[in-house]
């Protein structure tokens, strides 16, 4: 539905505005009258900015104080409401209001949050059906709080674990940039006539490189990151980088587990919403973010449909740890698929923090290592010559 930004006043002549959603402006007006609010102008707005929708931590809050106010007893549209007013200054205050006043009008929550893909998932909004089919919206909302703040712990674990080691690379290169641009040159006017070896020699054909050559070099590694981040963006060249990155070893693991804490998690969360297998794998396998596993789980949800299970299927898989499909057995055994497969999530959640330690641990000395090698080869080169006396004196 359209939306409308208005000014109005209420019966204290106090001044409101806001946005409300309607299918025209006699709706929006009388919506507006119904609040006991005199319009005094109404005119239409845009659609959703990014920097409007609910992200991340905001989110999170959302998904947490709903919860605790409907399992508190409140009614939902009060729920919203007072949520909304908490909120009033926020950027995302305008999903909230339209959130209530959809409600309002009789729509369900499910189907209001599909309005806005960007701020709730399908994942999110498929839950949110499933708890108003149940009539366990409280709980779901309650396990939506659980996942989504994982997610959001996974998230932020691996983004720190990359800023010290990026940070430092970033330091190492500016400093090797420093001596090679300004550093060797300001000295190299001492080795003027003098014979040098051919290891001086390289080192100031590269300082003199890096000097006359930036308007080549420097575009070029723009055009190629360019390059990267755009194939990254189509198909086949995301499959092309997700293929390379699954050869690395340090790197494949890291994703590996990545991508099964946050598969499985999910799993879990969908099936304790009432969802059944087949449901939870086709949203469960978009948070993979890897084209190479969500290839191998949507074979596996064909297979599954034929009649066979998840844990034989993901047997067959090149990339999925054997003791995955393993604990997978055990729980469709036991009946306990869901209590397995939060425990694998658990599992992987500690493995990723431990292999991101250790990268972590790993990256600092080899970033240091290499930059004061570096350093120590260049002032070699400059040393060299200097400790050769001969050179300097004209001595035979």
């Amino acid at each position: 539905m359209p939306l409308y930004h208005y000014h109005a006043l209420d019966s204290h002549s106090k001044k409101h505005k806001g946005v409300i959603e309607a299918q025209g402006e006699k709706e929006a007006k009388i919506k507006l009258r119904d609040r006991g609010l005199m319009v005094t102008q109404l005119s239409t707005k845009v659609k959703v900015s990014s920097k409007e929708n609910l992200k991340s931590e905001a989110l999170v809050t959302f998904t947490f104080q709903l919860s605790q106010l409907v399992n508190a007893g409140v009614p939902l549209y009060q729920s919203l409401v007072t949520i909304e007013e908490q909120n009033h200054r926020e950027r995302y205050h305008r999903i909230l209001l339209s959130l209530c006043d959809q409600i309002k009008g009789g729509s369900s929550l499910s189907e209001s949050m599909k309005a806005y893909p960007d701020s709730f998932s399908k994942l999110y909004s498929s839950m949110i059906a499933a708890g108003e089919a149940s009539g366990n919206l409280g709980l779901v909302l309650e396990r939506l709080t659980e996942l989504l703040s994982k997610q959001q712990k996974l998230k932020g674990e691996i983004t720190t674990s990359m800023i010290y080691p990026g940070v430092l690379a970033i330091f190492s290169l500016l400093v090797i940039g420093l001596l090679l641009g300004f550093v060797v040159p300001s000295i190299e006017g001492i080795f003027v006539d003098r014979k040098l070896n051919n290891f001086t020699r390289f080192v100031l054909g590269m300082s003199h490189f890096f000097r006359d050559w930036w308007w080549v070099y420097i575009p070029l590694i723009f055009c190629g990151v360019g390059f990267v981040v755009w194939q990254f963006y189509t198909e086949k060249g995301r499959e092309k980088i997700e293929k390379l990155l699954m050869r690395v070893p340090v790197v494949k693991t890291l994703i590996i587990q990545a991508a099964l804490t946050r598969f499985s998690r999910t799993m879990a969360t969908l099936q304790q919403g009432g969802l059944t297998i087949i449901e939870s794998l086709r949203m469960s396998r978009a948070v993979l973010n890897n084209r190479l596993l969500e290839r191998e789980v949507a074979e596996a949800e064909q297979k599954i449909m034929e009649g066979s299970s998840l844990s034989q299927e993901l047997k067959q898989s090149r990339y999925i740890p054997s003791i995955v499909p393993t604990m997978l057995a055990i729980g469709e055994e036991t009946g306990k698929s869901v209590t397995m497969l939060h425990s694998i999530a658990d599992m992987y959640e500690s493995s990723l923090e431990k292999t991101l330690g250790r990268l972590v641990a790993l990256a600092q000395p080899v970033i240091l290592i290499v930059m004061g090698g570096i350093i120590g080869l260049v002032m070699l080169a400059i040393l060299l010559p200097l400790s050769d006396i001969a050179s300097f004196t004209g001595s035979p």
